[in-house]
């Protein structure tokens, strides 16, 4: 039966991160109405498979730190991204959720860091330029459902 709820699990969380990734891009943000459904989503999977509610607690603590830095940076980091990562812990363990949180810090750190190189290169301005963050978490993302 556990088997069963993994598979399940997975499957949810791959169209889960395929939509807000879709949306980051699309629309600079992931819409409350996805986030509530995903979540919903997110608590039904956590109690087929058994997760206690303190592990699914600890799990979403990521996406509250990212909500609290975002607070704390005026919306310098997405409030969507905070509360995607709060969903990905209804999913995902904490250690999983880590990973993609920090394999996204990675990814996005190097791709911002040359393609700032290029603007500046090309005596351009980087002050009010943004990136969406969640096309990033892709790779571990899609490692994660599918390992």
């Amino acid at each position: 039966m556990v088997q069963w709820w993994e598979l399940l699990k997975t499957s949810l969380y791959f169209f889960v991160l395929i939509g807000a990734v879709w949306q980051d891009i699309r629309f600079r943000g992931i819409g409350k109405t996805f986030l509530l459904l995903a979540g919903g989503l997110g608590l039904i999977v956590s109690a087929g498979t058994g997760r206690d509610w303190w592990n699914v607690f600890i799990s979403v603590i990521p996406g509250i730190l990212l909500l609290g830095f975002s607070r704390l940076t005026g919306g310098g980091i997405g409030e969507g991204d905070g509360w995607f990562f709060v969903v990905s812990g209804l999913f995902w363990e904490l250690k999983e959720n880590l990973l993609l949180m920090l394999s996204g810090i990675l990814f996005c750190s190097m791709y911002s860091l040359a393609w700032s190189v290029a603007i500046l290169a090309r005596s351009g301005s980087i002050r009010r330029k943004t990136l969406p963050f969640l096309p990033y978490l892709l790779p571990m993302g899609l490692w994660l459902v599918l390992n």
